[in-house]
């Protein structure tokens, strides 16, 4: 004999409401997977360059102070009011510290960043330039994550080997810069060990360089989301400093745009 089942018409449009929630649900999580924030090397003196950041409100989510090479020889009032405006317009500020690979003693670079929170206790934490990727070395980034947190505050850590790094290096830093080159090399060349996959794209950043146009850079942007970064800068600036500028123009806006910030009107949305 064959069952009929019989449905009442209640049952049925509550059977297609929680379709249509289980449908809601995996949008906002696909949604999710592909946000994104700029993370900016602010590599320039505060002044035109840090106001245009500070223009795109929460579309930057970090930005690296630098004002030579490290903290420099004492506080800059400049660099207190930029940290201040950024930090309202939605972005974390972190402070260029270098490594070199894990040969600076742990003592000079514990001085640097002494210094940062010393002459800047509005820092939102310090990006580790010149990391090493050997697991070797992990004890001695682990050792300077450590440390950052017990500044207290936010204590982001973003650790920059500028290329793919071990799995040891997961819990040493809340952000690792996975990429770090040019547009050609993104496109071409990019290639990433299936334990970056495990992790949300928060902790991943790609920085790419010489992506001359607009059209260029919106794929690098695209590459990033199915790349599981979280974080992103393009830029057509070149060697040997692509990080002295911001994008103008229509370049800059589509960039916010097409990562989700607000772009400040001009952007993709408005076109």
């Amino acid at each position: 004999m064959v069952y009929v089942r019989r449905f009442s018409l209640a049952a049925a449009l509550a059977r297609m409401g929680l379709v249509f929630a289980v449908l809601l649900v995996a949008g906002a999580t696909a949604q999710a997977a592909g946000a994104q924030s700029l993370a900016v090397p602010a590599y320039f003196y505060p002044g035109q360059y840090w106001t245009q950041l500070d223009q795109a409100g929460s579309g930057v989510g970090v930005a690296v102070m630098n004002p030579d090479s490290g903290p420099g020889s004492g506080a800059d009032s400049n660099y207190v009011n930029a940290i201040l405006s950024a930090e309202s317009a939605g972005t974390r500020v972190v402070g260029y510290v270098y490594t070199s690979y894990g040969s600076r003693s742990l003592a000079a670079v514990e001085s640097d960043i002494n210094d940062y929170y010393s002459w800047y206790p509005q820092l939102d934490g310090i990006f580790l330039d010149e990391a090493s990727t050997s697991c070797a070395e992990e004890p001695y980034y682990a050792a300077l994550n450590s440390y950052i947190k017990s500044k207290g505050g936010v204590g982001l850590t973003v650790l920059n080997p500028g290329t793919q790094t071990n799995q040891c290096y997961e819990p040493a830093a809340d952000i690792l810069l996975t990429f770090e080159g040019s547009d050609a090399e993104y496109v071409s060349q990019y290639s990433a060990p299936s334990w970056v996959s495990q992790y949300p794209a928060s902790h991943f950043w790609h920085v790419i360089y010489g992506t001359s146009t607009a059209s260029a850079m919106a794929t690098a942007v695209q590459l990033s989301k199915q790349r599981n970064a979280g974080y992103v800068y393009v830029t057509s600036a070149t060697l040997p400093n692509p990080y002295d500028l911001l994008p103008a123009g229509l370049y800059w806006s589509d960039e916010l745009a097409d990562i989700g910030g607000s772009g400040g009107g001009g952007g993709r949305p408005h076109r």
